[in-house]
């Protein structure tokens, strides 16, 4: 049952990566990183209003970079099924494998 203002379980996980607002690097560093979480079996949560995946906010730390900024949240840790996976080992080492692999195609891509 769920409570007015409450977010559904289905709101409460997934995978998403923002970036600074406009067309930017970070913009292909973030999509080589959505693959990955594709690749990974990840629910994807995702704007395509502007063309890309990511979704554009002025994060400080997005803007006043001198390289690419991805901001990446994965998955939420207000439900159990999320954190367990988070702590877990499996989990752990498919965060960073996503990122690392992300990383190295836009790298080769660029």
């Amino acid at each position: 049952l769920q409570r007015c203002g409450e977010a559904s379980m289905d709101e409460r996980t997934g995978w998403e990566a923002w970036t600074s607002v406009g067309e930017t690097k970070a913009d292909e560093l973030a999509t080589c990183l959505y693959r990955e979480a594709e690749k990974a079996g990840f629910k994807i949560r995702k704007d395509m209003t502007d063309g890309d995946p990511d979704k554009e906010a002025h994060f400080y730390i997005l803007k006043h970079t001198k390289c690419p900024a991805v901001l990446t949240e994965n998955l939420f840790q207000d439900n159990r099924e999320d954190v367990a996976y988070l702590l877990s080992k499996t989990g752990k080492k498919t965060i960073v494998g996503l990122h690392v692999n992300g990383i190295l195609n836009f790298i080769k891509d660029n």
